[in-house]
């Protein structure tokens, strides 16, 4: 693909360090069709791994992004709507190696009904194929959390766990090991890349479908539900 416009650095130097680390383990993105899920303008991270790729799948909700979006990514193939409602389309069914949900932090929606990568993660066994790979945004330390008493009930909710104010990375590791078999994905190889200070890491897995005959624990599992890990480093949950 023709290489796009240049982007924001601050975003694309951590997205260079995944596709080298991507590259390295072996995964061939040159021939891989992928999907930005959450493109906005497509000049942040994406212009990192555009011209990498074999194609590349941008969608994005907001109308008025759409001219930049273009201009960024013009060997893409865009649309713009709601990622979740295309997500659920026959023709989008199994047809992507690899998949990048840059997803907003906090609730978003037209109805606050979705929050950071949560609502999005369980569209992944529709749209990737047999096998394929999976980039977003763990927020490990979220920035004013104290501000935000809902999106704090919502990510205890969503991490099953007292206090979500800081995952170490361990417990972010073994949660979406289990998420992910949840959803009936075996995690072949997985890794977190720091994308913004102490707050938000990139976080990537290699996956591969297993049929429903695989899904088993509804709740997590026992060792994550005592979170020895995450108390022992979480002031909060030590006194």
């Amino acid at each position: 693909m023709q290489k796009p416009a240049e982007g924001h650095n601050s975003y694309r130097v951590p997205m260079a360090r995944v596709c080298a680390r991507l590259e390295a383990a072996g995964i061939d993105l040159g021939s891989c069709r992928a999907l930005e899920f959450f493109a906005r303008e497509g000049d942040w991270h994406t212009t990192t791994y555009a011209s990498k790729v074999a194609e590349l799948d941008a969608w994005e909700i907001d109308p008025s992004c759409e001219a930049a979006l273009r201009k960024n990514l013009p060997d893409a193939c865009i649309r713009i709507g709601d990622s979740f409602e295309f997500a659920t389309q026959r023709e989008f069914a199994s047809q992507f190696d690899l998949i990048v949900y840059d997803n907003p932090q906090m609730f978003f929606g037209s109805c606050n009904q979705y929050c950071e990568h949560f609502e999005a993660l369980s569209t992944l066994p529709n749209l990737m194929k047999p096998q394929a790979a999976v980039v977003f945004n763990v927020n490990r330390k979220p920035f004013d959390y104290d501000k935000w008493p809902r999106w704090q009930a919502r990510r205890r909710q969503f991490y099953e766990c007292p206090d979500a104010a800081q995952l170490t990375p361990e417990f972010v590791m073994d949660f979406y090991g289990w998420h992910f078999n949840r959803l009936g994905l075996t995690t072949r190889l997985a890794f977190l890349e720091p994308r913004h200070l102490s707050h938000v890491d990139y976080f990537f897995a290699r996956l591969e479908k297993k049929g429903t005959a695989g899904i088993r624990a509804s709740r997590a599992p026992e060792r994550l539900q005592g979170r020895p890990d995450f108390r022992a480093t979480n002031p909060k949950n030590s006194r």
